[in-house]
């Protein structure tokens, strides 16, 4: 009898489940604005789908466009726009010990074909001679 009502609790539950998941998925469809009379849209699966995720950079090694290492990147900063404004890279050290963090500009971070994170015309000692970066309190 216990087996019972327990089953018909998960089925209830993941029927409940199915319908709130369709219904925020209907409430996720934005309608297309209106421009000069042409409807304008983003194919919202496309851009989600594109790029890089963050979880996946973040402890990348960061190269120069040498394929010189020169760095591994530690940390976005996001501005109050919403846009990643800030890369902060690790530089120097061995094994993780007497590194510094530096800041950079989100805008100067690129990937290359082998999905590697590149700071062109960069070098290790250049980062180096950047004031440290310290998070703020």
């Amino acid at each position: 009898m216990r087996r019972r009502a327990i089953i018909t609790t998960v089925v209830a539950l993941l029927l409940a489940l199915g319908i709130a998941v369709e219904g925020w998925a209907e409430k996720a469809k934005v309608e297309a604005p209106v421009v000069g009379g042409a409807i304008v849209a983003v194919n919202v699966e496309v851009v989600a789908t594109t790029g890089y995720r963050a979880s996946k950079l973040l402890g990348s090694d960061v190269y120069n466009d040498q394929s010189q290492k020169i760095g591994k990147l530690d940390d976005f900063i996001v501005g109050s726009e919403a846009e990643v404004s800030v890369a902060v890279v690790s530089v120097g050290g061995f094994l993780g010990m007497g590194s510094r963090l530096v800041a950079v500009p989100a805008t100067l971070v690129e990937s290359n074909d082998q999905g590697q994170v590149v700071l062109p015309g960069a070098t290790e000692e250049m980062l180096k001679a950047l004031p440290a970066f310290q998070y703020a309190k």
